[in-house]
């Protein structure tokens, strides 16, 4: 599936490489980057308060409150997610998701938004993986799950 199997209209997305994926796709390839249980749910609190144009707009103290922890914890967790180019800040409560990763909204505006790109932001390579096939037991069948 490609980013032009799209329709036009607003929708959410992930993308890699002019190719789209799955959220599942994104859930596995992410714990490769090993980040913390906190830099996991920051990102995941971001990319769920995503709007048109892959903006996010949420201050510091509003990611703390709903990830009940405090402000402090929360900067250095949106600098590691900006060093791996998941995302950039704005302005202060202002930060839009890097639009390679996922995005809110038309083609053209996907579109758009990828030349937008700042040119800091450092390209994102999500690692490929393989199935694995299930587990064997003992007498050699397939485990369950």
């Amino acid at each position: 599936m490609t980013a032009a199997d799209h329709d036009p209209g607003t929708e959410t997305f992930l993308t890699a490489e002019g190719s789209v994926f799955t959220a599942q796709d994104l859930s596995r390839a992410l714990p490769l980057y090993r980040l913390t249980t906190l830099q996991y749910d920051v990102w995941h609190t971001v990319l769920g308060e995503m709007t048109d144009g892959g903006f996010v707009t949420l201050t510091l103290d509003d990611i703390a409150e709903r990830l009940a922890t405090s402000k402090s914890n929360i900067s250095p967790a949106l600098n590691r997610l900006a060093e791996l180019g998941l995302l950039w800040r704005i302005s202060n409560g202002l930060y839009r998701i890097n639009p390679r990763i996922a995005f809110k909204g038309s083609r053209e505006e996907w579109i758009e938004a990828l030349e937008e790109v700042p040119a800091d932001v450092p390209e994102v390579v999500l690692p490929s993986y393989r199935r694995r096939p299930p587990r064997t037991n003992r007498s050699g069948l397939a485990a369950a799950g």
